[in-house]
């Protein structure tokens, strides 16, 4: 600080100017200045190499931080940063933004634990299915997509002779599209909140998913939906999240 005060009583100064003056302070008896070793008053006062020494150092601080210039040996000051209102508005911008990073991360890292949790109970339940010898018959692959909307609904669908496209026309009839990751997140919620404990073995399993009797048959007809023959359950499942929203909700499984 003694450095700063210095430089900025005189506005232009050099370094030698600078450390004599601090040097005659410390090392004059009159200033009444604590000596280095409170506990041996006997010690010398200061040392004058360690003075310039610092002196050095702190005028190379205050040049790292835009507070003096230095054109050769003379030192100019030009100030304390200050703070302005544009300089407050843009760090509250930063801290704004850093956040909203943040709070993606964070709904992220929320979604790659709820796939994760949802693989390991889907993993959990085909070995319990294998193990107890009630091999499924049949099932959905991962990764799938459910299709969801009226029980009623008339829907067209065309296949692609190579499988690679399929064209859905429900002729204005509102639907949903539902992925693996969030139908397995539902269904995992669906279990907790019916607190239905260890899946029931099956013999005509869907080994795609962890799936309820409700869903599974659900499940196995939206895999089938090219026949267009298929009809849902009347009773309406729990809502499933959707990737891609329609105009209605808690609508059927097609």
């Amino acid at each position: 600080m003694k450095v700063c005060e210095k430089v900025e009583s005189k506005g232009r100064t050099t370094y030698n100017e600078v450390a004599d003056e601090l040097v005659a302070e410390f090392t004059d008896p009159n200033n009444n200045i604590e000596p280095p070793d409170p506990d041996n008053p006997n010690a010398q006062q200061y040392d004058e190499k360690n003075i310039r020494r610092r002196v050095y150092d702190a005028l190379n601080v205050l040049m790292a931080m835009d507070i003096i210039s230095k054109d050769k040996k003379e030192i100019q000051w030009k100030g304390l940063p200050r703070t302005s209102i544009n300089d407050i508005e843009e760090l509250q911008a930063d801290l704004a933004g850093v956040k909203g990073r943040i709070e993606k991360k964070s709904a992220y890292l929320q979604e790659l634990q709820d796939q994760y949790l949802g693989m390991q109970n889907l993993i959990n339940r085909n070995e319990q299915l294998y193990g107890s010898g009630n091999i499924p018959t049949g099932g959905v692959a991962l990764p799938f997509i459910l299709i969801q909307t009226r029980p009623h609904a008339t829907v067209e669908v065309e296949i692609s002779e190579d499988m690679q496209l399929v064209h859905f026309d429900f002729n204005t009839t509102p639907f949903e599209l539902h992925d693996d990751s969030y139908v397995l997140k539902a269904l995992n919620s669906y279990g907790k909140e019916e607190n239905a404990g260890a899946p029931e073995p099956i013999s005509n399993g869907c080994e795609g998913s962890s799936t309820p009797n409700m869903y599974r048959h659900q499940i196995q007809q939206s895999a089938m939906a090219s026949n267009g023959t298929n009809r849902l359950p009347s009773s309406p499942p729990p809502p499933v999240p959707g990737i891609l929203k329609g105009r209605v909700k808690h609508e059927h499984l097609y």
